[in-house]
């Protein structure tokens, strides 16, 4: 059976726990889903792509603001056919990040005055400042703020609405360690966007608040080329702060099953950071279990709030830089995995500043160099 984004396996959702202490600021939830009835496969390195549901009271009260029947039936392209409102809403359309298509349409509709100046105002001005403000809105948000006032037909409406797309997260597991469980560790995001209005992410919130454990959850998995090395031999390097731990927690479970039936594994070597030893160092005692067996040779640690100059993942690397550039240059495989805008950049860019130092290299062969690393699939980033 191929599973997809238009054909979702529905995994029972088995067990969640808040993995970071309650005194952190931070909510990082650790997920399984049983697989063992969907013929699922996947390797270590793979991720899964979640399709999220839509906050049922959010919904209800869409539904009302618009006095629209919850079981009326609208048309969804994709789907071939009709469904009740409730579930296009609830469970496929997009009430959040809504698109240029659907505020376009919004000016044009009959509304009361004062949507009417708001739309003509804030949206179709070509401000992009207040363009931006304005479609910070939600669909619940700007039908709170002109409670009543909104008519719509809904197979229109839905016509406008994106499509709910899927969140991949990378698999924290091993088949060989859980052959019919997916694991997962979900960070719970939630802020205050450009409206003043809290708001909540879709994926997270309902993986860790919404969806209850039994329940079947859309999921189906995403092959990736970030993999561990064919030769299980082999030397490897992870660097996984924050929630970037989850592939390397299956890559070093993997290794143990290896290992426990008495194949021969290489040395591992992992960085891993986050704000407080406390409260956020994940999977702790798992990873120290690890150390213990020999599975995981090195392990350092980075806690930026521990003291009062901030200390990263990158800074510990720096200090390792002789050790850690023996491991490179004798055929080690380098693993990033976590935040895309600032860790893997600040990380590579230290990695290239020790091959210019302890390789003697110029920047144009210290580029070289990474490139056939990447080019040699011994540089692999999963990042986000």
């Amino acid at each position: 059976m191929t599973y997809n984004r238009d054909n979702p396996f529905l995994a029972p959702l088995k067990f969640r726990r808040r993995l970071n202490g309650q005194a952190s600021d931070k909510n990082v939830q650790h997920l399984i889903f049983d697989v063992s009835n969907g013929g699922i496969s996947y390797k270590c390195g793979d991720s899964i792509a979640v399709l999220p549901k839509n906050n049922e009271s959010d919904v209800a009260e869409i539904l009302h603001l618009l006095k629209i029947a919850p079981e009326t039936q609208v048309k969804l392209p994709f789907l071939g056919g009709k469904i009740p409102i409730f579930s296009a809403l609830g469970e496929y359309l997009c009430i959040t990040n809504l698109s240029d298509q659907f505020w376009k349409w919004l000016g044009e509709i009959e509304t009361n005055s004062d949507m009417g100046s708001f739309i003509g105002d804030k949206i179709l001005r070509p401000d992009p400042e207040c363009q931006v403000l304005a479609k910070s809105y939600s669909l619940l948000e700007i039908l709170k703020k002109f409670d009543g006032h909104c008519k719509v037909e809904p197979d229109e409406l839905v016509s406008k609405l994106r499509r709910l797309m899927p969140r991949l997260y990378s698999i924290a597991s091993s088949p060989l360690a859980n052959p019919n469980e997916i694991h997962i560790v979900v960070g719970v995001v939630s802020y205050t966007n450009a409206t003043g209005n809290k708001r909540n992410g879709i994926a997270s919130n309902y993986l860790a608040n919404d969806a209850n454990i039994g329940e079947g959850v859309r999921v189906f998995v995403v092959k990736s080329m970030f993999a561990l090395p064919t030769n299980a031999e082999s030397n490897i390097i992870m660097v996984g702060p924050g929630t970037g731990i989850a592939p390397f927690r299956g890559f070093l479970q993997e290794r143990q099953c290896v290992a426990d039936k008495g194949g021969k594994v290489g040395k591992s070597w992992l960085f891993f950071g986050d704000r407080n030893h406390g409260t956020t160092f994940l999977f702790e005692e798992e990873l120290q279990t690890f150390k213990d067996s020999g599975i995981l040779t090195n392990l350092d640690l980075a806690f930026s709030r521990d003291q009062e100059n901030k200390i990263y993942v990158q800074d510990r690397i720096w200090e390792h830089r002789k050790e850690l550039w023996s491991w490179i240059s004798n055929g080690a495989h380098v693993y990033i995995c976590g935040n895309a805008s600032k860790m893997a950049v600040d990380v590579e860019n230290t990695l290239k500043k020790i091959a210019m130092e302890l390789g003697n290299f110029t920047e144009d062969e210290t580029n070289g160099f990474f490139k056939l690393l990447k080019d040699n699939r011994h540089y692999q980033k999963d990042v986000y």
